[in-house]
């Protein structure tokens, strides 16, 4: 092996562990962040609005009350959706993380040659993870505000 094919695949093991450690990393924030998003969502909204029941100077009306529960039910189907994005994103970092482990093992165990051919047999990364559980998150959130401001507007306009 020459001083070339040594650099080349010193430059290749660092790249790709360094890849590995970061995507790892990324996951882990992700997920955090994700966490204390829903875990404020669900522990402000939801009881800032039940207690509107329990308000005793205030008389919900029948519609009020169908509309406060169907904005309960939206809040946790979006609170719901949040967790199966969180899932599909933790399966997307293991992916990248395993495959940057892949191509790391393939330039440490063969030269550099047969490392290429390995690594492009491996074909492209996927570039990203689905976003669809996200869409469905911020409707049902959208959803969810709408019913409550609804109900308030309704309450403040029969004062």
């Amino acid at each position: 092996m020459n001083m070339n094919d040594k650099t080349e695949k010193h430059w290749h093991l660092d790249r790709f562990q360094k890849a590995a450690l970061y995507w790892n990393n990324l996951a882990n924030q992700q997920i955090f962040e994700v966490n204390k998003q829903l875990l404020a969502l669900a522990t402000i909204i939801l009881p800032l609005t039940a207690s509107i029941v329990t308000v005793q100077f205030i008389t919900l009306r029948e519609y009020q009350k169908v509309l406060l529960i169907l904005s309960w039910v939206s809040l946790f189907a979006s609170i719901f959706s949040g967790l199966i994005q969180i899932r599909i994103d933790a399966l997307y970092f293991q992916y990248l993380s395993n495959d940057s482990s892949s191509r790391e093992k393939f330039w440490a165990e063969n030269d550099n040659e047969r490392a290429r051919e390995k690594v492009n047999a491996l074909g492209e990364t996927k570039s990203g993870s689905s976003f669809t559980p996200t869409y469905f998150q911020v409707f049902f959130v959208s959803v969810g505000l709408l019913f409550i401001m609804i109900v308030a507007v309704s309450i403040l306009l029969a004062r």
